[in-house]
């Protein structure tokens, strides 16, 4: 008799028909499903298992337990993951690490948005973002970040702030023109520090003196209806970033030494890093777009502290905001203005010299209990 050619079985429908009839499935009905004899599938049975295949080592395997843990207390991009374990003595490159993280934390689906191009100049986005909860002086305080980026370059500007009255957003933005520079518009929310409301017929009501601000620096301010938050996506998303890739799981003494902190990032690491959107880094195209900028210095300085009256006790003190603070002994007795710079405990604030028309001196107030 002529002898039969052995059959193959494919090695997925081996794996395949074995699952079956682990789950119970009769021997005669997965033979008839697969084409093949009952024999075969005796003989499927009777063959010992493959041994697995050895995995290759990994250089992340060292680290895997520490990247699991710190996804598991807070939510870090690989990016700021692979810096963390390189100074631990990781190697390796990202690739591997972004796909380890997709195994312990899977993406979230997208959102799909229309993306709006500004010319270089043109327009910065400003936000507030919430931070939680730090103890300043004994008390717990609530930590913001104000947060302005250039719509062109994308280069960012960022201070956390223990307050987002009008005098600390004003502060915050003459800074940040200081630094950047003065674009054409502002693009912003809502905040009532800033806008005032959305008439009936469109016509936008801005607040006072963020409008003297604005008209003080040649400014147009654009604000996003309500409900529109992805109006000004950029800054969004800078908060976002900012909050993900700098203070998540960061630690501090101070607000002052957070900012400190934060300043160094945002130049050493921010603003060169290669921007997901532009495929550049903000710093590079920012040389593209300095030229459409006006320089803060070509305008005067904006004072945009609150002024307070108050009376200089016999002891050489003010008190404000629950705290005293020391003065110079001229002003003993005398009712003074103070300009508030900052809203932080112990913060500087501005008084005025000798003579109504004397100029506002700075005066870094000691506090005491």
């Amino acid at each position: 008799a002529k002898r039969r050619p052995k059959l193959v079985i494919a090695q997925e429908d081996r794996f395949l028909m074995k699952k079956l009839l682990e789950e119970g499935v009769p021997k005669a009905r997965v033979a008839r499903d697969f084409g093949v004899s009952r024999q075969a599938v005796y003989d499927l049975l009777k063959r010992p298992a493959e041994p697995q295949r050895r995995r290759r080592a990994s250089k992340l395997d060292p680290f895997k337990e520490y990247v699991r843990e710190r996804l598991e207390r807070f939510d870090l991009p690989a990016t700021v993951l692979l810096e963390e374990i390189r100074e631990r003595g990781y190697g390796g490159g990202i690739s591997i690490l972004k796909e380890f993280v997709r195994e312990v934390r899977p993406s979230p689906p997208g959102v799909l948005t229309e993306r709006f191009e500004t010319p270089p100049g043109r327009q910065a986005q400003i936000d507030w973002g919430e931070c939680g909860l730090v103890e300043v002086g004994g008390q717990r305080k609530r930590l913001y970040v104000f947060t302005f980026v250039l719509g062109f370059s994308r280069i960012l500007f960022a201070h956390f702030t223990l307050g987002t009255r009008q005098p600390v957003l004003l502060e915050m933005l003459r800074v940040a023109f200081e630094r950047w520079g003065v674009p054409e518009e502002l693009l912003l929310d809502n905040m009532p520090q800033a806008i005032k409301r959305h008439g009936h017929d469109g016509e936008l009501i801005i607040n006072p003196r963020f409008r003297e601000f604005c008209r003080h620096y040649g400014v147009r301010v654009v604000a996003a209806r309500p409900g529109r938050a992805r109006t000004k996506g950029k800054v969004e998303r800078a908060i976002s970033y900012i909050k993900k890739s700098f203070l998540t799981g960061r630690t501090f003494t101070t607000p002052e030494d957070l900012n400190q902190q934060l300043e160094a990032w945002l130049d050493s690491t921010a603003n060169v890093r290669v921007h997901g959107t532009t495929g550049e880094r903000p710093i590079d195209r920012y040389q593209r777009e300095v030229a459409a900028l006006r320089p803060a210095a070509a305008f005067p300085r904006f004072e945009p502290g609150e002024l307070l009256v108050r009376k200089v006790a016999s002891d050489s003190h003010v008190r404000l905001n629950g705290v005293s603070y020391s003065v110079p002994p001229q002003f003993v007795g005398k009712p003074v203005q103070l300009r508030v710079v900052s809203e932080a405990p112990g913060s500087e604030f501005e008084i005025p010299g000798p003579s109504p028309a004397s100029a506002f001196t700075r005066c870094a107030g000691s506090k005491n209990s």
